[in-house]
């Protein structure tokens, strides 16, 4: 779980999860600022991170220790929200980039986007 508290500056939240923490910021109309990344980033960057993750496990499997990057960027449509990511991986991991796509089909972070998303607010104060 996440827990995110709203700090004295405008539009800036503090974040906390398994004993780490983040800043998020954004501006609207003039307010606010760039402490953090904005909350469409955090998305991107969760997607990213699990798609870095993902193939690098897979690449250690193969034996193989070579560079990974994830680029990811997410559109919002009228009715379509798009991820669009690309993936650079290094020399040694190249000759497998078609293994290493297929096995981010399957990434966690992508099996849970790609669900059906419930959003529920609990109806206790906490």
């Amino acid at each position: 779980m996440v827990e995110a508290v709203a700090l004295t500056e405008p539009w800036q939240v503090r974040f906390r999860a398994s004993g780490n923490e983040g800043v998020a910021d954004t501006r609207k109309n003039g307010v606010g600022g760039t402490a953090g990344l904005r909350p469409h980033e955090l998305l991107e960057a969760a997607f990213a991170s699990c798609l870095t993750i993902s193939a690098r496990m897979y690449l250690t499997e193969l034996g193989i220790d070579d560079h990974v990057t994830v680029s990811v960027d997410l559109g919002r449509e009228e009715t379509v929200t798009r991820f669009r990511y690309q993936v650079e991986l290094g020399p040694a991991a190249e000759a497998h980039r078609d293994a290493v796509l297929a096995r981010l089909e399957a990434s966690p972070v992508r099996k849970t986007l790609t669900k059906t998303l419930v959003f529920e607010a609990a109806t206790s104060g906490r």
